[in-house]
């Protein structure tokens, strides 16, 4: 019998018992008598062809179904995803900086793709706006799809710039694909991932209001951009952002609990603060004649940080030790004064066997590590091999929390404006003049010490300060407490200046290159042009000296073709930092006359060694190594 026969069979027979087909089917489905049936299991089992076989006899009802079922799971899904269980919900008013620094974008899609993966998929699907069946080519780690594109739509949208996302955050999510994509794909993953958690956020604030973490950050990150009102209470109506009173609300709990911080941060005496200057234009609306030139205002910023490295209170309590010995004492019995050679005993520096004392040896390293860093890529091969420089004095490395001081509104300009800036500091650091506060809870800070950072002109005008106010009868007012410490970046900006000046002034400089750096060119350019000029510089010397030892190594090709070892390569390095920066041969060389001498040679061993010195202290200040400072 042939299977129609027999379905004809089946058919008469339900006829002929006065039950229908959908009846049969239905009573099989829900009846818990003939759940472990062969015709049940069959059936489910086959669930997939049955429905395709449904959907092309009657589109439109299956397609109503379908929907109805989808709409079902969704709303569920979406109901759990904003419930309080579920980690989404964000107080904006009890919000601490712990929860800021702790948020991760990552988590959340975490937690919307496991609590709410149909609509998850979804989304995905919605917004690459294709079928997944035609140009799905896989999916990635994480289970998102992965969608073919052609070339000339990933022409198009680089031409129009799409895919220029930066930043860490979205390269953590888009990096955890199975295989590689291109950077187009990448960068296209990453914003549809973005996207798909910004509409379930608004779906989910729809639902529950306290299901708000997307939009309770977003609205602190526009509060400190300065995004103008308007536009955050758009963004609040379209389901993006919290409301403006929130994000007020949220300020002031910041506000209160950095306070608090400061002050417990303050007290305990082991605090340092940091301040300097800015300016800020505020424009008026209302033109005035005593306000119509006066725009410019200038404020003072501060930080306190928390002293490492196991110092204790104890360690600071040497203000009257330390005022004993003050130049600003008028009672004080000084001992003599100590010179730059004394600072020589410190870390004596004895020249190793091949004669290269610490600095030569630090700039044989820097000729050996360009070789080998952008150098022909023979010389890669030695990177696991090459040995950081020697360590003088280091201190551990450590992550410090920094807490920023609420904005005075004083110009530190002066010797007045400096005064006023570490007092107020103190007072929000919870320390006051102990002779007018009257607070059993403050500390008493005329035996301790407080270290203030701050730039080189800073420190003149306290120092200034400590001079005249010596002849006062309290630590307070003498501001004994007071120990200036000049920021080390200070110092590197003055170091760049000081190239500026001997190497880059307008009067040297082509008329074409006056533009960029004859004016103003900044530490971060400055910065920069000593990085990528220092790299030059040393592969040329490298192309000179091989040339010097085999004329046929015209070229640093060439000289990675003879395939050197190590050590081989290292003792030319030695031989470099011998003789291509400026030492004690300088002197020899300008005494010689004047038709004789190389001028722009011996310049060019001057500007190696200067930008070879900013360098070792860039690298000293990341290293921590504070004997090498």
């Amino acid at each position: 019998m042939s299977l129609s026969d027999a379905v004809d069979d089946v058919l008469a027979t339900l006829q002929r018992v006065s039950i229908s087909a959908s009846e049969f089917i239905l009573v099989l489905l829900t009846s818990e008598k003939h759940s472990a049936h062969l015709a049940v299991k069959d059936i489910l089992s086959n669930g997939c062809e049955i429905v395709d076989a449904l959907t092309k006899q009657t589109s439109s009802t299956a397609s109503k179904w379908a929907t109805d079922i989808t709409k079902d799971i969704c709303a569920q899904e979406i109901y759990n995803l904003a419930a309080k269980g579920s980690g989404t919900h964000f107080d904006v008013t009890h919000t601490t900086v712990k929860q800021l620094e702790d948020f991760r974008v990552a988590e959340l899609a975490t937690i919307m793709e496991k609590s709410a993966l149909v609509t998850w998929n979804l989304l995905e699907s919605m917004l690459s706006g294709r079928t997944q069946s035609k140009v799905t080519i896989g999916r990635d780690r994480d289970g998102d799809i992965i969608m073919e594109s052609s070339s000339d739509e990933e022409a198009y949208w680089e031409e129009i710039g799409e895919g220029d996302l930066e930043g860490s955050l979205v390269s953590s999510l888009a990096n955890n694909a199975e295989f590689e994509r291109t950077k187009l794909q990448k960068h296209r993953a990453a914003k549809t991932l973005l996207k798909k958690i910004t509409v379930l956020s608004i779906m989910m604030r729809s639902t529950n209001q306290h299901s708000n973490t997307l939009q309770s950050l977003l609205g602190m990150f526009l509060q400190s951009t300065h995004t103008p009102q308007k536009v955050i209470e758009t963004l609040e109506r379209m389901g993006i952002s919290v409301s403006v009173n929130a994000i007020h609300a949220w300020t002031q709990s910041l506000a209160a609990q950095t306070q608090q911080h400061l002050r417990s941060l303050g007290r305990s005496l082991l605090a340092a603060y940091a301040y300097d200057n800015f300016a800020v234009d505020l424009k008026t609306h209302e033109h005035k004649i005593e306000n119509s030139m006066e725009t410019l205002k200038h404020l003072t910023s501060g930080l306190m940080f928390p002293l490492q490295h196991n110092i204790s209170k104890e360690d600071l309590r040497c203000s009257e030790v330390l005022w004993k010995m003050s130049p600003f004492n008028t009672h004080a019995e000084l001992p003599p004064k100590k010179g730059w050679a004394d600072l020589l005993v410190l870390h004596v520096d004895t020249p190793d066997n091949s004669g290269l004392s610490r600095r030569d040896r630090f700039n044989a390293w820097k000729f050996l590590s360009d070789l080998i860093s952008y150098g022909p890529p023979y010389f890669s091969q030695f990177r696991d091999k090459l040995c950081e420089p020697e360590t003088i004095e280091a201190i551990p490395i450590t992550k410090m929390p920094i807490i920023a001081t609420s904005a005075m509104d004083i110009s530190n300009s002066t010797v007045t404006g400096n005064i006023q800036s570490i007092v107020n500091l103190l007072q929000q650091g919870g320390i006051g003049d102990p002779a007018v506060v009257d607070d059993p809870d403050m500390p008493d800070i005329s035996e301790h010490v407080v270290l203030f950072h701050s730039d080189l002109g800073t420190g003149e005008r306290l120092q200034s300060a400590q001079q005249h106010r010596g002849i006062e009868n309290t630590p307070w007012n003498r501001l004994q407490h007071v120990i200036f410490i000049p920021g080390l970046f200070h110092l590197k900006m003055a170091a760049v200046d000081t190239i500026w000046w001997i190497f880059l002034q307008p009067s040297i400089l082509q008329p074409k290159e006056t533009g960029h750096y004859g004016s103003k060119p900044g530490f971060r350019r400055m910065h920069e042009l000593i990085m990528y000029d220092r790299i030059c510089r040393r592969l040329d010397c490298w192309r000179v000296e091989v040339a010097k030892h085999d004329p046929k190594w015209t070229s640093l090709e060439e000289f990675a073709a003879s395939k050197l070892t190590l050590n081989d390569i290292e003792a030319m390095a030695h031989t470099l930092a011998r003789n291509y920066i400026a030492g004690h041969q300088l002197r020899r060389m300008r005494r010689i006359p004047a038709a004789q001498r190389d001028v722009q040679y011996e310049n060019g061993l001057l500007l190696n060694r200067y930008m070879l010195i900013y360098e070792e202290l860039s690298y000293a200040m990341n290293t921590g190594d504070i004997g090498r400072v």
